[in-house]
């Protein structure tokens, strides 16, 4: 395994990745208007504490590419080995992820198809994801929601992200067994991708996210094998390179904030350079810290998938009360009212659900007999 600072343990991935699901929080606060940001009376700087969340309010969207990278880091730190050594099968490997993603994602799945169906039987359209239609259904129900065949994001739209990720992992997969995953390898990958991505776009008008994926997860991947070369150095040179990485930190930042480079193009710096420094530099002195950083990073997933659903709920639940949510959009407590909610019942589904239901279809998949890994 990949040696890691902090103790092998990725407290500062775990903190990175909560204010990465904060921010995608944060951004999708404006479905609260009904279609902002077209909605006509939509005002991005008008939008609650925003002096203070102004970056997430223009860029949060933008955590969904800081997780395909964190993806990248923390799937070569854990699973390169294992996949070179021939020391897991490629079903075993699908195993480990469908437990991991797809409970949650059948539960809001169904929950979202209830609460938008109410919704449309109220109003005649449905609340932000319009394609809400059987085959819609059934891809999303194979987890395929998001790969070439959709008319656009339905049903839980954010799912999107991971549907498009999964196809990620037959390439990581693959690569890893036959190419054994050295840094040349991710580096030619994400050249390739991000060419393909963009000429793609560009000439042909087609937008291929799996394309995006690939190359900020190969982002992450090429920043894991540098942490591993960065705390083998002598510590003085830890820290000139943590320096470096604060530095790339800032100015990227600065780009952006003064619209001299686009996030997109910023991040391809910003996001391996974030995530090594946080890795390297956050290193909890007290169990308790180290204990309170693992539990938010476990909220980010279950807050991922349902704060779509709680939105929805909580603008039926407000027409009961005959206040249409875009009416107090812009006031004091819709905000940190939703993301209360969506973080509290985090906690909940992580703990009396996400979790309980992954360790039950793993126990279930360690009493099948493996296959055998070398072929």
């Amino acid at each position: 395994m990949i040696r890691l600072a902090n103790d092998d343990r990725l407290i500062g991935i775990e903190l990175l990745r909560f204010a990465a699901a904060f921010g995608v929080l944060v951004w999708h606060y404006q479905n609260f208007t009904i279609g902002a940001p077209g909605h006509p009376d939509y005002v991005m700087s008008a939008q609650p504490l925003y002096f203070l969340l102004a970056p997430l309010y223009a860029y949060g969207n933008s955590g969904v590419e800081l997780f395909w990278c964190i993806s990248g880091f923390i799937f070569t730190w854990k699973y390169i080995d294992t996949i070179n050594g021939g020391r897991v099968s490629f079903g075993r490997f699908l195993w480990l992820r469908f437990s991991r993603l797809y409970p949650l994602h059948f539960a809001t799945l169904l929950l979202v198809a209830g609460l938008n169906g109410l919704y449309f039987f109220r109003h005649g359209e449905y609340f932000i994801y319009p394609v809400n239609d059987l085959k819609h259904f059934l891809l999303n129900l194979g987890f395929a929601s998001y790969w070439g065949f959709q008319a656009d994001k339905s049903f839980n739209g954010p799912i999107w992200s991971v549907s498009v990720e999964i196809l990620v992992y037959f390439l990581f997969f693959g690569v890893s067994r036959v190419l054994r995953g050295k840094l040349w390898t991710d580096i030619a990958i994400i050249v390739v991708a991000s060419i393909a991505y963009a000429g793609l776009r560009r000439f042909a008008g087609i937008k291929l996210e799996v394309f995006g994926a690939i190359t900020f997860f190969y982002i992450g991947a090429a920043a894991c094998r540098v942490h591993a070369m960065l705390v083998a150095l002598p510590a003085a040179q830890q820290r000139r390179a943590t320096w470096t990485l604060l530095a790339i930190v800032l100015v990227s930042c600065g780009l952006v904030g003064t619209h001299v480079l686009k996030i997109a193009g910023a991040s391809l710096a910003l996001f391996p350079a974030a995530i090594l420094f946080f890795q390297l530099v956050v290193r909890p002195r007290s169990q308790a810290t180290t204990a309170a950083i693992e539990a938010v990073g476990n909220l980010t997933y279950a807050s991922y998938l349902i704060h779509f659903p709680v939105q929805i709920a909580i603008v039926l639940v407000l027409e009961r009360w005959s206040i249409p949510a875009e009416t107090i959009f812009y006031g004091p407590w819709l905000l940190p009212a939703y993301l209360t909610l969506v973080l509290g019942l985090s906690v909940l589904v992580f703990h009396g659900f996400e979790r309980p239901a992954q360790n039950r279809l793993r126990e279930f998949g360690r009493r099948r007999p493996e296959p055998a890994t070398g072929s």
